[in-house]
């Protein structure tokens, strides 16, 4: 089987070296819509060839494909976007998890009062405004790469969470803090009928998708998958010989977004102590505290010659 794959890189490889051979792997320069005349690109096209061996049942050559190109960012220090895929001739759309998680791209109909959010948000505690913000800043990297590394997205929502609940919550350690968190702040809690369920899916979250992913570098299971795409809370699955529950990342998206949201509602409005953090933290995050080699003055224009970056 021939399998084709389209993507753009960020860095552009020096024409000099044409088309490249890695292996059984070979990288072809593509037009690219550039600005100017240039010989360079960035759009190329993969090509390899994949067949079941002798012993095998099954062949997954769009992973093969992406586990390659995960590579060759690493190797090019290039961000790198895939844009289509093709097996012996076929255009593949199907291939692409973007359908399962289609339920992100809707319309929405409905606003949550989000002028009483941000208000209880700055009314916080400075720490604690801080710390939801970084939740928020992770959400966003989780939900940007939600179809293109469903592992890194289920690591990335925990840390989501236990930004806030290794601040917030006063006992145990970092796994009961995070379940702890979600059970007292999440509104909603009917799509699991007992708390022992809550608590069993929340640890397999934990030390499984993780810890798992941090410690062992193990990927989220294709259960997961499976879950999301018939819209399930969960997948029963055998891992490792154990049959579990496998959690889908859809519901578990869900369970973190309602969290936060959950955390910030249950905040009393103190209109005497809004603060505008959005903008007092944008100017923290500019600021760069380096030790002067000479006297300056008020409005002095300064150089590198006049500060110590050693």
């Amino acid at each position: 089987m021939e399998i084709k794959i389209t993507f753009k890189t960020s860095q552009k490889i020096h024409p000099k070296f044409q088309n490249l051979t890695i292996g059984k792997y070979t990288i072809e320069p593509l037009p690219s819509k550039l600005p100017n005349l240039t010989s360079a690109t960035n759009n190329y096209l993969l090509r390899f060839h994949d067949e079941i061996r002798e012993g095998e049942r099954m062949m997954n050559p769009e992973t093969e494909g992406m586990l390659f190109l995960s590579c060759l960012s690493l190797f090019l220090a290039s961000r790198l976007q895939v844009e289509s895929l093709m097996l012996n001739s076929v255009n593949t759309p199907e291939t692409s998890h973007m359908s399962i998680y289609n339920n992100y791209e809707t319309t929405i109909e409905n606003l949550p009062d989000m002028d009483m959010l941000i208000k209880k948000l700055m009314s916080k505690d400075s720490d604690i405004a801080k710390q939801f913000m970084r939740s928020c800043e992770v959400y966003r990297t989780a939900m940007n790469i939600l179809e293109e590394n469903n592992t890194l997205t289920y690591f990335l929502l925990t840390i989501a969470i236990e930004c806030l609940s290794n601040k917030i919550m006063p006992d145990g350690g970092s796994c009961d803090k995070f379940v702890e968190f979600i059970l007292k702040y999440l509104p909603d809690k009917s799509s699991l009928p007992s708390e022992s369920d809550w608590r069993e899916f929340l640890k397999e979250i934990y030390y499984n998708h993780r810890s798992g992913f941090t410690h062992g570098g193990k990927d989220i299971p294709n259960a997961v998958l499976l879950a999301d795409r018939l819209n399930r809370t969960y997948v029963k699955n055998v891992i490792d010989g154990k049959e579990v529950r496998t959690p889908g990342l859809k519901w578990f998206e869900s369970v973190v977004r309602q969290t936060l949201v959950g955390f910030l509602n249950s905040a009393d409005n103190d209109t005497g102590k809004i603060i505008d953090y959005f903008k007092e933290f944008s100017l923290e995050s500019g600021i760069v505290n380096i030790k002067a080699k000479v006297p300056l003055k008020a409005n002095q224009f300064v150089t590198t010659k006049d500060v110590d970056l050693d």
